[in-house]
């Protein structure tokens, strides 16, 4: 197995594993107690797929799991383009600091910073690249799978750039730190006509869970009557400190 197979196994597995230890009932949209039970249970026996490279990623009884992530940022060839620009400074910033601590004199202790702005991100990004990668991982179950009664899409949103406030009737508005699909009606409903192919969908972001039944979407959205997406504008900042001793003589 390569390496980049193995990192992507252990980002899959990682994802579960968030899922499993933190999913809550409240976390749930259109589901029974029943149905939340069941859920768990699945996610509990789901096993990693021994052809780690091939449509799904996990199996358990009757079902199967599907991981892929999601970006608000804009996408090229390679990917999300926050991820690649956070790697080159990452590269770049640490070969930099090296270079100025071996350099610099000895017993001397070096500090510096490196940053950036965060890339342009918006909520069309992010439902572009929803769409994107579910009807590549449809295409990839319609292949690939004989008919399994139990189907669900894990969705990781890479980024925390897009914060969401949701206004419900009779209700104050809610504001969350985070990307909210389950108030994206327009994307639901279109999720929502592959109800007969995949049962639930999971999006795992690092401050929240969302799971939705997918036949059930209709009747989530009846009650929201305005979202606003807002994308957050920062910075990327790398940090070095390090010391260079004078060599002795031994």
């Amino acid at each position: 197995m390569s390496k980049n197979q193995k990192d992507q196994d252990n980002i899959e597995q990682g994802c579960l594993d968030l899922v499993k230890n933190k999913i809550n009932k409240k976390d749930c949209f259109g589901m029974s107690n029943q149905q939340y039970i069941e859920l768990q249970k699945w996610l509990k026996d789901a096993k990693p797929n021994q052809n780690s490279n091939e449509f799904p990623d996990f199996i358990f009884e009757d079902g199967f799991i599907e991981h892929f992530s999601v970006t608000s940022s804009s996408e090229g060839r390679k990917g999300a383009k926050q991820k690649q620009e956070s790697l080159i400074l990452k590269r770049k910033s640490e070969t930099t600091f090296l270079s100025n601590l071996d350099s610099s004199e000895e017993d001397t202790q070096v500090s510096q910073s490196f940053s950036r702005p965060f890339e342009k991100h918006t909520h069309i990004n992010i439902v572009n690249s929803i769409k994107k990668n579910w009807l590549k991982h449809i295409k990839s179950y319609e292949k690939k799978m004989s008919p399994s009664k139990h189907g669900i899409f894990l969705l990781e949103y890479i980024d925390i750039n897009i914060h969401t406030a949701i206004s419900r009737e009779n209700e104050p508005a809610e504001i969350f730190k985070s990307y909210r699909i389950s108030a994206d009606k327009n994307l639901l409903e279109w999720i929502h006509t592959f109800k007969e192919k995949i049962e639930y969908m999971i999006l795992v972001n690092p401050s929240s869970i969302e799971v939705i039944r997918i036949d059930q979407i209709l009747n989530i959205i009846k009650r929201i009557t305005e979202v606003t997406y807002a994308p957050i504008i920062g910075m990327e900042s790398h940090k070095y400190i390090g010391y260079k001793i004078m060599k002795k003589n031994i």
